[in-house]
This record gives C-alpha cells, structure tokens and sequence, in this order.
C-alpha cells in the first residue's frame, strides 16, 4: 500500500519510476484513480474497471509493464475473438490498454507503446437483434397489464436507450406539445470508493444525444397511464420510498424506486418465456414444430424501433434525429439490414417504370 502510495506521488510530480519492478495491474489503478478520475465520467470509470477486472487482470495483470510485446496482446485480442467477443468490446480493451501504456511512455517508465501496430482480428459480425411484426405483437400482447407494459411501449415507439428510458423525469414530457425530451441517463454503477452500487442521473454521452421525440400516440396514451399508474401503486404500496433526488421518475418500481436495467431485462425475460409457452402449447394442437421466440434484450426494442422506421419509408436523416446518432452514418451502417432492402425495393419500382417506357 506504502508503494502504491510512493508511486502515485512519483506520477504526480513527474519523477521517473521503472517498468521492470510494476505490474499492469498496479500501473492500471495509478492511471484509473490518478490521472483519469476527474477528467471521466463516474459510469465511464466504472467501465473501465470492469472491463479490465473482468478481461485483461487475471490473464495479464501480474506481468511487469517492461515485459510486455505486441504479440502479447494480439493473443489477448485473438483468444477473445475464439470466444466470440464482439468487436466492440476486443476494440474497447485494446483502447484501455493503449492509453495505459501511453500514460506509461509519458511517464518515462517504457520506451514505448506495445499497442502500436497491434493488429485486431477479425471477428464475425454478429446480426443485431430486431423483433418481427409477429413477434412485436406477441411482447405487447404478454405486456399487458404487467409493471413494466408502459415502459415497453414506449421503448418501441421511441427507440430511446434503456438509460433515457429509467431517467425519464416528469419535467421531460409536455403532453400539450406531445414531446419527450431527452436531456439525461439513469445509470447504476459501482461506486469506486465504496465499492456499493448507486443510482445517478449523467448527461448523453454526445450533445447529439440530448433530443427530442415526437410523442405517437400509442407513446402519448401510454405514458398517461403510466402517470395513473404511479399513483395508484404509491396508494396500494406498503412501504413507498422514493430515493432523493430521484422522486419524479416516470417508471420506478412498486416501491417507488428506481428501476435498474437488469430488472428492465427481467421483465423481458418473463415475456419471453410466456410467449414460448404459448407457442409450444400451439404447437402441440397443430402438430407442428415448436419454434422459441430468441431471447430479448432492452436494447433490441431500440434497434426494433429504427427498422420499423426505415420500413415505413421515414429518411435516415430523421431517424438519426430520433435515435440520437452523431452522424446518418452511425445509423446507415447499423441498420444496413433494412436499407438493403428498402434499396432492391426501390430498385424493383424502377424497373416496373422502365418496363412501361420499354
């Protein structure tokens, strides 16, 4: 501890230290707690941790910074492609690491980066997760009447991130403009210092992120229930708690609480198992093959939303507005899936055209 101690006072004053005597895993908590904890967000902080607690410390951690090499970590990079890692996250550790070791060559205690000319595998795209008409009806239909129905509802028909969703306040809807206003994120993250997780509000991660979104009707009716809703279970409940500072929360818990993002998944969860019994016990009358709905993950009612856009033919330019993208690239290549479509369509219409003139 006395050491850590020394060391975070060397980084500080700038003097030099050695990569031959430090761990990975000690220089990660100098450059984590020291040089990046007022310059980052709490949740991208706690981030980090995670992804480097859960996959590079045990592997890597022990091993002096001096006795790192790219082939090191490209076998890193390419054992996490073996086990079907996303290459996201490949991408996200590979980023971590590299502004470690920068902070270390900065220091003086490499002579240089062994992220630099690391080349990343290549990792098979995996196909995002959007529910069909069919199965878009069966969610509703198993929704209803259920805790979280509003909440899902308005998921479909916003295409709002889980976060936006659960850090909707009451000053975030004007029902007279039939708006919702998007300026915030609920998060629950480990706190640091604590080690407890805890609620908090942060701000989009993008100035592109704070928008808003036209309420359909099915949204406008279903966050009117939902303020009915609230105050019925405050009436019925035994025990209503509110947290400070998160008392005008449109979606909480049968407490009064805040929702966190895995009870969101559980919710899900249990639609889809209700939807898989129903399939199954149809199965079983017609003497078909039973075929499971796939598992359903808060963000794939987002990326549900966008196609059901781009299918009734809204441009890519407002539906990047909706979901809140920097830029109409992000959302064209994201949903190339219904783009390509919607392209051979409208190839097909002039080519019927051409067939007139010909």
């Amino acid at each position: 501890m006395e050491q850590m101690e020394d060391l975070k006072y060397e980084v500080k004053h700038g003097i030099k230290g050695k990569g031959d005597y430090l761990t990975l895993n000690e220089w990660f908590d100098v450059w984590l707690n020291t040089h990046k904890k007022k310059s980052i967000k709490e949740s991208t902080l706690s981030r980090y941790d995670y992804c480097y607690k859960n996959y590079v410390q045990k592997k890597l951690g022990k091993k002096k910074l001096a006795d790192f090499k790219p082939i090191l970590l490209e076998r890193l990079f390419q054992d996490m492609a073996d086990n079907d890692y996303s290459t996201k996250t490949i991408r996200d550790i590979c980023n971590i690491l590299s502004a470690v070791f920068k902070y270390a060559v900065h220091n003086r205690l490499i002579t240089y980066n062994p992220c630099d000319g690391v080349e990343l595998p290549r990792t098979k795209k995996k196909p995002i997760r959007v529910l069909s008409l069919q199965e878009q009806r069966e969610v509703l239909k198993h929704a209803r009447g259920r805790l979280h129905e509003n909440l899902i509802i308005v998921a479909l028909g916003t295409g709002m991130r889980a976060g936006e969703l659960l850090g909707l306040t009451d000053e975030d809807l004007d029902f007279q403009k039939k708006e919702i206003r998007i300026n915030k994120t609920l998060v629950y993250i480990k706190d640091l210092t604590t080690g407890k997780y805890v609620f908090k509000y942060q701000t989009p991660k993008t100035e592109s992120g704070k928008r808003v979104i036209p309420m359909q009707e099915s949204v406008y009716k279903a966050l009117k229930r939902q303020r009915i809703q609230k105050k019925e279970m405050q009436i019925a409940a035994a025990a209503w708690e509110p947290l400070e500072g998160f008392e005008k929360l449109v979606f909480v818990g049968r407490n009064g609480r805040p929702i966190a993002e895995h009870a969101f998944q559980s919710a899900l969860n249990w639609i889809v198992k209700a939807v898989n019994k129903d399939r199954e016990k149809q199965a079983q009358e017609d003497k078909t093959d039973f075929v499971p709905m796939e598992h359903i993950y808060p963000h794939a009612l987002r990326h549900t939303f966008a196609t059901r856009c781009f299918e009734a033919g809204i441009e890519a330019k407002t539906v990047q507005k909706y979901l809140g993208h920097s830029s109409v690239a992000i959302t064209l290549d994201i949903y190339t899936h219904v783009t390509n479509d919607k392209a051979k369509e409208e190839m097909n219409k002039l080519e019927n055209f051409y067939q007139k003139i010909i």
